[in-house]
C-alpha cells in the first residue's frame, strides 16, 4: 500500500510539472522583443520636438529614465562639445578616373543623380560633416563595420561609397507583390514602363529596387552637409578613417539640399548657423547623443495590381472630326 502511494505521489508531481504555467506565476514565461539600438541628437531638437518623438515613435530609454529628463542632460552637455573644424574638399587621383565613368555609366547615377545637378566625386574630411537627420541606428552602423574592411584602398572606398544595394525576391500572392527588408531602404517607382514584347503584346513594368544610397554631400553656405550615407559615414569614421569618398554638389540653401526645415528644429538658426552644429560623428560620441531602444521591424513594399475594362459610347465621323 506504501509503494502505490509513492508511485502516485511521482505521478502526480510529474503531472504538475508538465502542466504550463499559470499567467502571472514565476514560471510564466517573458515574450521576447528585438530591440535595435538607436542614438539620438536630443540636445540640439528643441524640447517641444523631443517631447513629440516619444509620443509618436516607438523609442525607450534606457532603465526607464524620463525622456525629457533625458533631454535636458543631453541639452546641458551639448554646450561642451567642441567647435566645428574648418571644412575643405581633396580631390581624388587620377587613377580613379576610369572608375569613376563606371559609376557614371550606371543606371542608378543617371537617374537620381546626373539628372539633379553636376556633381563632383571628391574626398572630405568625416569630422566637418553635418548630419541631416537627428537619429542613427546603432546596429546597423555595426554591420557595415561587419561587412566591410578595415584596410580599403582608396579605389575600394570608392566603390564602398557607391555601392549599390540589393532586395530579396519578393512572393506574390492574389494581385499583390510583397517585398520584405529588415531597413528602410525598399521604394518603387509610382509611374510604370510600358513596352511592346516580339508577340505584339505588351508589358506594364513596376521597377521596385533599394533606394539610392550613394554618399552625398551638399556644400551650403560653408558648410559640409551630408544628404545621404548616414551609417556609412558613421561605420568609416568607426573603422579608423578620417576622410570618405562622396558625391559633391553646391547649393543656395537647405530647401535646395533636400531639407525641410518645417520637419525638424535640427535645422534652426541658433544649431544650423552656430559654432556647433550637429555632426554625423555626434552619433558615435557617448557626451552627444541619448542611447536609446525601439522595436525592430521590417519594412515592407507593396505592390498591388488592378485590372478593369469599361466601355463607352463610339463617337461619330462628325463628332470625331469636330472634337479634333
Amino acid at each position: 500500500m506504501a509503494l502505490a502511494l509513492r508511485r502516485k505521489d511521482r505521478e502526480m508531481t510529474k503531472m504538475d510539472n508538465e502542466r504550463p504555467p499559470v499567467s502571472g506565476s514565476k514560471h510564466e514565461s517573458r515574450i521576447v522583443r528585438p530591440t535595435r539600438r538607436f542614438a539620438v541628437l536630443l540636445g540640439f531638437l528643441l524640447k517641444v520636438e523631443a517631447d513629440a518623438i516619444f509620443h509618436q515613435q516607438p523609442y525607450e530609454t534606457i532603465n526607464g529614465l524620463d525622456p525629457l529628463e533625458l533631454w535636458r542632460q543631453c541639452e546641458g552637455r551639448r554646450v561642451d562639445l567642441p567647435p566645428l573644424g574648418l571644412a575643405h574638399l581633396e580631390a581624388l587621383p587620377s587613377s580613379l578616373s576610369s572608375l569613376i565613368q563606371a559609376v557614371k555609366e550606371r543606371e542608378t547615377y543617371k537617374q537620381y543623380y546626373e539628372v539633379v545637378a553636376d556633381y563632383s566625386f571628391m574626398a572630405v574630411p568625416i569630422a566637418s560633416l553635418i548630419t541631416p537627420q537627428w537619429f542613427a541606428d546603432l546596429d546597423f552602423v555595426d554591420e557595415i563595420v561587419s561587412a566591410s574592411g578595415k584596410d580599403m584602398d582608396i579605389e575600394q572606398q570608392l566603390l564602398f561609397a557607391m555601392s549599390e544595394g540589393k532586395i530579396t525576391e519578393p512572393i506574390v500572392t492574389g494581385n499583390q507583390v510583397l517585398f520584405t527588408s529588415p531597413r528602410r531602404d525598399l521604394f518603387a517607382r509610382p509611374v510604370p514602363s510600358v513596352r511592346e514584347t516580339s508577340e505584339g503584346e505588351f508589358e506594364i513594368v513596376i521597377r521596385a529596387a533599394s533606394r539610392p544610397n550613394y554618399i552625398q554631400v551638399a556644400v551650403v553656405e560653408n558648410r559640409l552637409l551630408l544628404t545621404n550615407g548616414v551609417h556609412k559615414v558613421c561605420a568609416l569614421h568607426k573603422m579608423g578613417y578620417t576622410h570618405c569618398v562622396c558625391v559633391v554638389r553646391q547649393v543656395n540653401d537647405l530647401a535646395e539640399a533636400g531639407i525641410d526645415q518645417r520637419q525638424t528644429t535640427l535645422f534652426r538658426d541658433a544649431i544650423f548657423k552656430s559654432g556647433r552644429p550637429a555632426l554625423v560623428t555626434d552619433f558615435l560620441n557617448p557626451l552627444a547623443t541619448a542611447p536609446l531602444t525601439m522595436r525592430a521591424m521590417y519594412q515592407v513594399l507593396q505592390i498591388t495590381f488592378n485590372v478593369g475594362t469599361i466601355t463607352v459610347p463610339a463617337l461619330s465621323k462628325n463628332q470625331a472630326s469636330q472634337g479634333s
